[in-house]
């Protein structure tokens, strides 16, 4: 594959867009209509539990929109699916473990 500058564009715009995504699961609890029925905790949760399912449902939608036909097209859509992969099997298994060490730092740095 050879990566010309508007290959590297559509990449990084992939990137952004997925990026984008994944942050505004953080940010459920800000929408009016939508908090009410669900939380951020519980969507990432679902995706722990389900984690290929995610994966396949990411992938489908990005490719769906975007194509197959269009060099362009599947570089934005590799961009995502690296993004989609870090988070899917790296942020949010290790969710966990990040809260369980932040929670001993606290307990350490408190005053006596």
């Amino acid at each position: 594959m050879l990566l010309t500058p508007s290959m590297i564009g559509a990449i990084l715009a992939g990137i952004c867009l997925w990026l984008i995504f994944w942050a505004s699961i953080h940010k459920v609890e800000a929408i009016p209509y939508v908090r009410d029925f669900i939380t951020t905790k519980q969507c990432l949760d679902w995706i722990q539990q389900r984690q290929g399912l995610t994966i396949l449902l990411t992938e489908a939608a990005n490719y769906i929109v975007h194509g197959i036909s269009s060099p362009i097209g599947v570089g934005f859509a590799m961009g995502g699916t690296v993004v989609n992969l870090l988070f899917v099997y790296g942020y949010i298994p290790s969710r966990s473990v990040v809260s369980l060490i932040s929670a001993r730092f606290g307990r350490c740095s408190e005053p006596k």
